[in-house]
């Protein structure tokens, strides 16, 4: 072992002591979070995240029906151990979650089976959306902002709806009436499902996994989006699709994983390297006085303005308008300001 690497030597008291803060820390948010959230009709939201820095955990609370027509409804904590920054017994490790899993149980008032851990390891040469091994699947049916959304606690390292966008996607169905709207690397659809529900002309959503367009159109089912002609679920490389496609929009969501070597597609994705190429494929797509949002979870990416190429439509060049909207898209539950970075890209003539 190098020299380097900070040794972690397990201690049973300091274990009780960090699970001590943990719950204090989870009361105060969860009786502030949890009037906010009926307030907002919001089914599931963010508890905890690194809040306190030797306690590297992200908490989130899932209230969930069996089916939509279900009246029950039972209660969820799904956590997630990031990796740290030295080497810890893997025995070592477990007895420390353990004690942090009932610590959390306790705030809430469920019992430890009512508990889903994931470990979340730096995404590096691999796809973070492919499905993992697990004995038992918790599924079910949240609520957000007057939508269902069908989630999956455990055979994914994501649950199916990225609750960090939640103010995004309000922003979309705001804005979407009457409008055609693209939803690139549409994963599971909630994107498309707010702009339906905003009144879209139109909405197209594009994605590599099969899976993850089925489970899209079951969201739009469980809302009442049935048109098949009107919504459509489009099961293709984005590069591609942007490669080959003939059609403009009104609205594009642009929301790419930061890396992924699906093994459908030869080519990966880098997007701290890729993104000024997929942005104006993006861009050559968008209907005059169109918009464009461009979000991503790298903290490394550095966006630069001069790096996109306004699309010509004949002798005319279109002006390009950015802003930055990171601060108008973290909702409350996030305290982590830095979970995603986002941009309001506009075209005029």
């Amino acid at each position: 072992m190098s020299h380097d690497t900070p040794l972690f030597t397990f201690s049973p008291e300091k274990t009780e002591y960090q699970a001590q803060l943990l719950q204090n820390r989870l009361t105060k948010r969860f009786q502030h979070l949890k009037k906010w959230a009926r307030r907002s009709d919001i089914g599931c939201y963010r508890l905890y995240d690194k809040d306190i820095p030797e306690i590297p955990l992200a908490i989130d609370i899932f209230f969930i029906q069996e089916s939509s027509s279900a009246s029950e409804v039972e209660t969820y904590l799904r956590i997630y151990l990031y990796q740290r920054p030295y080497e810890k017994d893997e025995q070592e490790e477990t007895q420390w979650l353990e004690a942090m899993i009932q610590a959390a149980a306790q705030v809430v008032g469920v019992s430890q089976d009512k508990v889903v851990a994931k470990t979340r390891m730096r995404q590096r040469g691999s796809d973070q959306y492919e499905k993992q091994e697990t004995q038992d699947s918790i599924t079910g049916i949240v609520q957000e902002q007057g939508y269902k959304f069908f989630v999956n606690l455990s055979n994914y390292l994501d649950t199916g709806l990225f609750m960090d966008h939640r103010p995004l996607r309000k922003i979309v169905a705001n804005e979407a009436q009457g409008k055609s709207v693209l939803n690139l690397f549409c994963y599971t659809a909630s994107f498309s499902v707010y702009a339906a529900a905003g009144g879209a002309s139109r909405v197209d959503s594009v994605d590599l996994s099969n899976t993850y367009l089925a489970w899209g159109e079951r969201n739009f089912s469980l809302n009442g989006f049935v048109d098949a002609e009107k919504y459509r679920f489009i099961r293709s490389d984005v590069t591609q699709f942007l490669k080959e496609s003939q059609d403009s929009w009104d609205i594009i969501v642009l929301d790419p994983p930061t890396f992924s070597n699906s093994k459908k597609t030869k080519d990966t994705l880098d997007i701290n390297r890729d993104w000024p190429k997929l942005v104006n494929a993006a861009l050559n797509h968008l209907n005059p006085s169109g918009t464009l949002y461009f979000s991503t979870n790298s903290r490394q990416l550095n966006f630069d303005q001069d790096l996109l190429k306004p699309p010509r439509k004949g002798n005319d060049v279109a002006q390009v308008t950015v802003k930055d909207i990171t601060a108008a898209t973290i909702p409350e539950d996030f305290r982590n300001q830095k979970i995603h970075r986002c941009w309001k890209i506009t075209l005029s003539e």
